[in-house]
């Protein structure tokens, strides 16, 4: 700091800055930090993100913007406060953000499926006529593998032992409607142990656990558990059970070792399990990534399950073991910080974070605490993915990477084994911020970019990623302007374009290198995550088989 060229506010946020040279070639972030005895303002400001000239800037009153925020006795007051308010805000109950906890087949007064119809998403499935006849569907587990990771068990809709007399059944489970209470419910069969007193075992699907993208999977719970549990089945919107690769059914296992008692040496004594063990439940290992204002209460010697739960909220959806309405997915104060003591200020942008007014780096990580694959503290005897501090919270939004990394995580991202063999493009999902402090929209001499400089998190956009604009280029050369697709692709490629439009920028920019649901149905085209590096990716050097194929091999097969 003592090199920077510096200068201090009044009380109105302007201040003069001198001796900054005034060359066109010289340009500067303006970054604001408050006194070591300002707890309420936070770094950075509305300058911080797009250098500017010396001369705009030397002897000159300048005016910053800065975020106000919570002080630590703040407490969460659920989304419908905010939007009581905010009401122009109202879209971001149709963003997936509001739709990754649902009741089964039941949007509470803070999910809009306009976005997520019967006919162009999966929400329906679970109350979808077709898949659940009265028999149901029946999912057969084959072939056990230990040395996988949540997919241990090959799936398939039909006996596999019929195209392969060698495959070796191990279970099923049946997805039905049932007719009398008109419930959605998962019929467990163990076949291996056909004397298992606890076969057929049933679990009702109580809640849905994503589906407005790639996949759906299942919260359950049973007798007196206080938690909830995913249930083994991951239903996977563009699988196809024709496909012979396990990951890319449409129906994938989500560790059914969890719900068995498995002996390896004598399969034949292998039993069902009433529920997982309480370390892997929803409550700690998924919650605090989806539940606004995230809590969670210990568990007892005994029992060991900790309870999650999250703001009360009028509008929100009825917790299945509570009974009480709760805003089980991200919502305003996820973002913006718990909002009692803003509402009590009559709003004004006062006792609260204004996300664009950080620095990129402290915005960034406010999605990346959930988009990246870091490991929590030992919160609960086991490093989970609930990147929690020693108090059992989240990170307070407007906290700095480094305290973040520092309280919040026992490690920091993700392992060799979630990229490709380059060890820069991911190959497992959620690391989308993991890719992009890689890349050079977020560290360059000129603007730094954030996560909310392509995404609107009020809005679902134009293909539910939550898009600023359209991805026909357009958003891309709303930056990049004096970019003309067709030449640059020459240019770039050392040969003229074949008849037809140049490819568009995101196919060669933001390949799908990673995957999240089944991916795209030719393995070689394989993933469904784009990359955030924003590089192009070269299967010669990148040793990867997806991303040269996405836009190439539509014509170069």
């Amino acid at each position: 700091m003592a090199n920077y060229v510096t200068g201090i506010t009044d009380a109105t946020g302007k201040a003069v800055l001198t001796g900054l040279p005034v060359a066109d070639t010289d340009k500067y972030f303006i970054y604001v930090a408050p006194a070591d005895t300002d707890t309420d303002h936070l770094p950075g400001g509305s300058l911080c993100r797009n250098a500017v000239t010396g001369a705009s800037l030397d002897n000159k009153v300048t005016s910053v913007e800065v975020s106000t925020t919570p002080s630590a006795t703040a407490t969460y007051i659920g989304s419908s406060a905010c939007l009581t308010c905010h009401t122009g805000k109202i879209d971001q109950q149709k963003t997936a953000h509001k739709h990754g906890i649902m009741a089964t087949g039941t949007p509470s007064g803070l999910q809009n499926l306009d976005k997520f119809n019967a006919d162009d998403g999966i929400y329906n499935y679970m109350a979808g006529v077709d898949m659940f006849t009265p028999a149901g569907t029946t999912v057969f587990f084959y072939d056990y593998d230990s040395t996988r990771g949540f997919d241990k068990f090959k799936t398939s809709m039909t006996d596999p032992t019929i195209a392969d007399p060698t495959a070796v059944v191990w279970a099923t489970v049946r997805v039905y409607k049932d007719a009398t209470d008109s419930k959605y419910k998962m019929e467990f069969t163990n076949v291996i142990n056909s004397a298992d007193s606890s076969s057929p075992m049933i679990r009702e699907a109580m809640m849905t656990y994503g589906g407005g993208v790639y996949k759906q999977r299942y919260l359950t719970s049973f007798g007196d558990s206080k938690s909830l549990y995913v249930l083994p089945l991951q239903f996977q919107a563009a699988g196809d059970d024709t496909n012979t690769d396990r990951t890319r059914k449409q129906y994938r296992d989500y560790h059914l070792d969890f719900w068995l008692t498995i002996d390896a040496t004598t399969p034949s004594n292998t039993v069902l399990k009433s529920l997982p063990a309480a370390s892997k439940n929803f409550d700690i290992n998924c919650a605090s990534c989806h539940f606004t204002g995230f809590n969670v209460v210990a568990g007892t010697a005994v029992d060991g399950e900790h309870v999650a739960s999250a703001v009360e909220d009028i509008n929100g959806t009825v917790h299945p073991l509570t009974g009480v309405k709760q805003e089980l997915n991200v919502g305003c104060e996820t973002c913006h910080g718990p909002g009692s003591e803003h509402q009590a200020a009559g709003g004004n942008g006062l006792s609260i974070v204004t996300p664009g007014f950080l620095s990129a780096s402290r915005e960034a990580v406010i999605c990346g605490q959930c988009h990246a694959r870091a490991k929590g503290n030992d919160s609960f005897e086991a490093h989970t993915d609930a990147t929690l501090n020693l108090s059992d919270k989240m990170m307070k939004p407007g906290t700095s990477r480094a305290d973040y990394l520092a309280n919040n995580t026992s490690r920091h991202d993700a392992t060799t084994s979630n990229f490709w063999a380059d060890g820069l493009h991911s190959k497992s999902h959620h690391q989308q911020y993991t890719d992009f402090i890689k890349s050079s929209m977020y560290r360059n001499s000129s603007e730094l970019m954030t996560c909310t400089s392509c995404h609107d998190v009020h809005t679902p956009g134009t293909d539910r990623h939550q898009l600023n604009g359209a991805s026909d280029n357009t958003l891309c050369l709303s930056c990049h302007a004096s970019v003309v697709s067709g030449p640059h692709q020459e240019a770039k490629t050392g040969s003229s374009l074949h008849s037809g439009a140049p490819a568009k920028c995101i196919e060669c920019h933001n390949v799908k290198t990673a995957k999240s649901g089944a991916g795209a149905s030719n393995p070689l085209n394989g993933g469904d995550i784009s990359s955030h590096v924003f590089d192009v990716p070269l299967a010669a050097t990148d040793a990867m088989p997806i991303p040269h194929n996405n836009t190439c091999g539509g014509c170069h097969n």
